[in-house]
């Protein structure tokens, strides 16, 4: 029989459908299978799947958990499986079978009614089914693109600078940095829900400010009293007191025997005068005193002084909150920093009323705008929205996936979800999560909601229960032993929901020992000096990605049955170093996961510099980098000897002087010629046949005849170079790119890594989480933080207590002034120092979640700095902000170890290292090239690419022509059942479905016939962009328009498309945050109306009656879905229905 888990009651008392829960899960605890199992436990009981509602964060894991609860219902539909940890999801599956049959729910069929979404695709979902209420317009798209629309927003805000006094005082302030203006408003931008309600009326704000820090100091005094040391009022005050005499600097502080301190905001200069008494600059306890303090030699209170700072066991507790008392600012709103804040409120509404600008500009908003627009939608637990009302009515069960990663947005919509619920009504909240996992605060993530709710044991005033798993499924009993002990250490003692600290929960394997050793410590030391002219860091480092490459190619031989054998995991992208390059050269596969940007591959970089020479005809550099790039070879001296030592600014003239230049061919010799002139041709010429293409059609061309495909070979670089071909068509269909907005869209996106078996990881932490593998290496864990950029305004929300009463309020802080001479605002600093704890804090929590991906082992990998004096080899000691200082009492230190290792990293006798010494002595010289480049092509290549004609080429680059695949693509992914005959007949549809979806958001106004004939030329154009074929076009263009005007001429379509309230093209997010588009959707009072336009043809000899039956069996499984997808929006019922665009009539299929 199985072994149970030890915390196996919880886990079953966590299925109780009638109680609501907060599960802190941690690593390897196998949280979603409880989930999954919660989730079935729940379904066996509702009267419809809809009323369960289950919310995570990525589509992944939403996609993920549907599949899991799938999989457990058709594993129930098989005999009873004979491993016991099995038995308990098979026995809820029978019973969610047993109700599906009952209800008639279809769930095996139709798996969309499982509700189980991102918050994002919630938000979504709310607003575009709300947009009269939700003030959005309701047909925004989600942007791709926000933080190109937040700089539109700043560079619209700095153009008002003339008519926007406070913004000419902001500027003063950055001591007129416009960039650093720019890039601090759009970093505003991106935090705006954070602050946009405090600086809506920032008089008040200011009011609240001042009240608010009232409250604070009294807190940070009264946890000085709380944790002062044993015998400071009889060991410390009286010889205090004598020193104060005869110290100015203690003034305030010489009757503090006589008048005690108090917690009162009048006292905070006492207290920092105590403070001053006990510390060093460093914020350390004082070891020494002396005349320079005001205490010499022979002061009579010196013993006493010493004998209580040296005795005294000072708490961490202590140290940290009389360092913050000493960094309070006393004078806290002068009148400057009254002006400033003002100053910075009138900016940043200005800068957010222009971001909305730029939205209903482009018609498109980011996550942020969609979630407080879902929230405005909804109205307030006081004043509920109709949908609201009709939620509250629909959901009866609430879970939460990873909780520990909610911002407050997010909880404030939780909070409203369930704003009407009742004590003892029925309803449940289930959340799960692990605090110890929380690392994601750069997305708004405040793992403190997390505390609070648990400390509370209830949302909102929903009561919860609060269970603590502890077995691990994941790791050998090494692993866990070895967390435990090191996060015990490492992880705060207590919670802190203020600073979101987590204490550590001890985990317990559910496996046994392994026979390999569960941690391994790669220290690799070097001198903090060169040694024999050695610089022994870069040495130690070579040797570290060495050692990582054994120790891969170990570990895959080791693992090779399994499917993630190995990964190296870094806590940023710049932390591997040249660690891939060695991987690649040792044929080790590799597997990357957005780790190397698709911008810095040179291919990437050629592909683009053709494209901004096409846009941009006289850009120099665009065109010398493409002479110089491996397309086409030039070397410097030719490039030289064409563009250089002349006075013409002209590139395109240059170019074409040279091809007519007699002498050039003797210049730079034929081969060189040979290159010249075949790349200035490719890119110089417009054949009539080419005026015809599309852009990205164009540079396919191009980039076929310069031959890339050729050049760049690899499945991954054509990978790649089809996702820059991908981006242009979307970008740019008809015209010319942006080339701004391209490669804004291009820096967000990562090169492939198309490797197919079993290959190392290579990824971030925080792209491991939830993922495990048989190895971990952590690779280059002596790196340093990243130091925040500085922000306009801080701000930081604080409730404090009145008369019992929890008040909501506020902390701020100005940008450091970039004047001369400036002084640091002492409120920001002191916030500045907060947010540095939180930042601590998880980097802690950063650390645990990649030590707990091994199953079987870990790895660590870090270089440590050495330093000797007078003799003594000594470790140096690490910065605080390096991150292996985060696990500091694991790192093997041992000196004797170090002493007899460090030869082997700068002996003098290797060859390696002779050649640095020799180097040693040479003047440093710029590296600016080879003066050879090596362009892999042969002018072989070059003659047959040319003699390529356009025809033959267009076969090469169909791929490329993305118009109608595209959206055909998007279609296919996002719940729509495309189903055509042929590519052509398929393109025709697309472009059809275009021109109905103008018609429909003109509302018809000025669309006849005489209309659509006129937009003959477009439609031309659009069906030769989408790649149609050229031999069948103008019987394309008939049959096009033949379909519009008959669904111009139906009658109860026209009404259709003149309803305001009918939506055109809908987006809405499925279950799995995916979108899915409806062509045409009314809302009525009491039903929705789904309508799909469809242009397939009658097949032949087919019946009118036939045809109508089969259209109606191929599309009413999409249709149902749709239908499903409504409904469970409000409850209204829906209804569906077919336009037959080629008979001009309707087919009703649900009714």
């Amino acid at each position: 029989m199985t072994r149970l888990p030890s915390d196996a009651a919880e886990r079953k008392r966590a299925l109780a459908p009638n109680r609501s829960f907060l599960v802190q899960a941690p690593a390897g605890s196998g949280k979603t299978e409880l989930v999954t199992d919660r989730i079935l436990s729940l379904l066996a009981i509702v009267e419809q799947p809809e009323q369960v509602l289950a919310i995570t964060f990525t589509r992944k894991a939403a996609g993920e958990m549907r599949n899991r609860v799938i999989e457990k219902l058709t594993a129930g539909l098989q005999p009873k499986p004979a491993e016991d940890y099995k038995v308990a999801s098979w026995e809820l599956a029978q019973k969610v079978l047993q109700r599906n049959q009952e209800k008639e729910w279809h769930l095996l069929e139709y798996p969309s009614r499982l509700r189980i979404m991102t918050f994002d695709s919630l938000s979504s979902g709310l607003v575009r089914t709300m947009p009269w209420s939700s003030q959005t317009g309701g047909g925004l798209e989600i942007s791709d693109a926000h933080r190109r629309q937040y700089h539109e927003a700043a560079f619209m805000t700095i153009r008002e600078i003339d008519d926007l006094p406070a913004l000419q005082e902001i500027l003063s302030h950055l001591n007129v940095d416009l960039g650093h203006l720019e890039n601090a408003i759009v970093q505003m931008l991106e935090t705006r829900e954070q602050w946009q309600e405090a600086l809506s009326d920032p008089t008040k704000t200011i009011i609240s400010m001042a009240q608010t820090f009232e409250s604070f100091i009294r807190k940070q005094l009264q946890n000085v009293v709380d944790h002062l040391p044993l015998g400071f009022a009889s060991d410390y005050i009286p010889y205090l007191v004598q020193w104060a005499q005869v110290w100015p600097d203690f003034a305030a502080i010489k009757d503090v025997d006589i008048h005690p301190l108090t917690t009162e905001v009048d006292d905070l200069a006492r207290w920092q005068a105590l403070a001053e008494s006990l510390l060093t600059a460093t914020n350390t306890i004082r070891k020494s005193l002396n005349k320079n303090n005001g205490v010499p030699a022979d002061a009579p209170f010196k013993k006493g002084l010493m004998d209580f700072l040296k005795g005294t066991d000072f708490s961490a507790e202590f140290l940290q909150a009389i360092v913050t008392v000493r960094s309070l600012p006393r004078d806290l709103l002068t009148k400057e920093q009254i002006e400033l804040y003002q100053n910075l409120s009138i900016v940043l509404n200005k800068a957010l009323e222009n971001l909305h600008q730029v939205y209903v500009n482009e018609g498109a908003v980011d996550f942020t705008e969609v979630a407080l627009s879902a929230l405005n939608g909804l109205g307030s637990a006081e004043n509920p929205a109709d949908l609201l009302l009709a939620l509250d009515a629909r959901i009866q069960h609430l879970l939460v996936d990873e909780f520990q990663d909610t911002s407050q947005t997010q909880i404030d919509l939780l909070a409203l979800l369930t704003s009407g619920w009742l004590p003892d009504d029925g309803r449940t909240v289930f959340l799960v999560g692990d605090p110890m996992q929380s690392i994601y605060r750069f997305r708004k993530a405040e793992v403190g909601l997390f505390i609070k709710v648990a400390e509370e044991q209830q949302l909102n005033h929903v009561p919860l229960e609060v269970l603590k798993l502890r077995e691990n499924f994941r790791s050998v009993e090494g692993v866990v032993e070895w967390n435990n002990d090191i996060y015990q250490q490492s992880f705060p003692a207590t919670y802190d929901a203020e600073f979101g600290a987590v204490p550590y929960e001890h985990s317990v394997s559910f496996n046994g020992p392994s026979t390999l050793e569960p941690v391994t410590h790669y220290p690799f030391y070097y001198s903090n000096k060169e040694i024999k002219g050695i610089d022994s860091r870069s040495v130690a480092l070579e040797q570290a990605e060495e050692r990582v490459v054994e120790v891969v190619k170990e570990a895959l031989e080791r693992h090779k049955d399994k499917e993630k054998p190995v990964a190296i995991l870094v806590k940023s992208r710049g932390a591997l170093g040249r660690l891939n390059e060695h991987l690649l050269q040792a044929d080790i596969p590799v597997r990357a996961v957005d780790m190397f940007p698709l911008s810095e591959q040179p291919y990437v970089v050629d592909l683009l510099q053709i494209i901004r020479a096409l846009t941009y005809r006289y850009d120099r550099v665009a065109w010398l980098s493409l002479y110089r790039s491996p397309l086409c070879g030039l070397s410097l001296n030719s490039l030289y000897a064409i563009f250089g030592d002349k006075k013409e600014p002209n590139v395109l003239k240059q170019i074409r002087d040279a091809l007519s230049s007699e002498t050039l061919l003797t210049q730079i010799g034929e081969e060189q010629f040979v290159r010249f002139k075949h790349l200035s041709e490719v890119l110089l010429s417009h054949s009539a046949e080419q005026q015809g293409l599309s852009f990205t059609m164009r540079i396919s061309m191009i980039w076929q005849q310069l031959g890339g495909p050729l050049l760049y070979a690899k499945e991954s670089e054509k990978a790649d170079v089809q996702a820059v071909f991908n981006q242009l068509d979307k970008l740019a269909p008809y015209g010319t790119p942006d080339l701004e907005v391209l490669e804004q869209h291009i820096s967000g996106l990562y090169a492939e890594s198309v490797t197919a078996g079993a290959a190392v990881e290579i990824m971030t932490i925080h792209k491991a989480k939830g993922l495990q593998f048989e190895e971990v290496i952590l690779y280059g864990l002596h790196g340093s933080s990243i130091n925040r950029d500085e922000m306009l305004l801080r701000l930081e929300p604080y409730s404090y207590e009145v008369n019992g009463e929890q008040v909501p309020g506020i902390l701020l802080g100005t940008a450091q002034s970039k004047q001369h001479g400036a002084a640091e605002d002492a409120m920001t600093k002191l916030l500045k120092a907060r947010e540095g704890q939180r930042e601590l804090l998880e980097e802690t929590r950063l650390f645990y979640v990649a030590t707990t991906r091994p199953c079987q082992r870990l790895h660590l990998f870090y270089l440590m700095a050495l330093s000797e004096k007078e003799g003594v080899l000594n470790v140096t000691k690490p910065s605080k902000n390096q991150f292996f200082t985060r696990i500091e009492q694991a790192l093997e230190l041992n000196i004797e170890v170090i002493k007899q290792s460090l030869p082997n990293y700068v002996d003098s006798s290797r060859e390696d290292a002779e050649l640095v010494q020799a180097q040693a002595g040479q003047p440093y010289q710029l590296d600016i090239g080879s003066e050879q480049i090596d362009a892999r092509l042969s002018l072989g290549d070059f003659v047959r690419f040319k003699q390529k004609t356009i025809n033959e080429l267009q076969s090469n680059y169909s791929s490329h022509r993305q118009l109608g695949e595209n959206l055909l693509k998007d279609a296919a992914n996002q719940g729509g059942a495309w189903q055509f005959a042929s590519e052509d007949e398929a393109l025709l549809g697309t472009v059809a479905h275009t021109w109905l979806q103008m018609m429909g958001v003109e509302q018809l106004a000025g669309w006849d016939e005489k209309r659509l004939l006129q937009g003959e030329l477009l439609m031309r154009h659009q069906l030769m962009s989408a790649g149609y074929s050229e031999d069948k076009l103008e019987a394309a263009i008939s049959e096009l328009l033949q379909l519009l005007l008959n669904s111009l001429n139906n009658t109860q379509l026209r009404d259709i498309l003149m309803n305001p309230q009918a939506q055109h093209e809908w987006p809405l997010h499925d279950v799995d945050g995916k979108l899915l588009i409806m062509d045409l959707v009314v809302p009525h009072e009491d039903y929705w109306h789904v309508i799909d336009f469809k242009s397939s043809r009658r097949w032949q000899d087919e019946s009118i009656e036939d045809y109508f039956l089969r259209m109606r069996k191929e599309y009413l499984p999409q249709l149902k879905s749709y239908c499903a997808y409504l409904q469970a929006i409000d409850g209204r019922a829906a209804k569906a229905s077919l336009f037959l665009m080629e008979e001009g009539l309707f087919v009703e299929v649900i009714s």
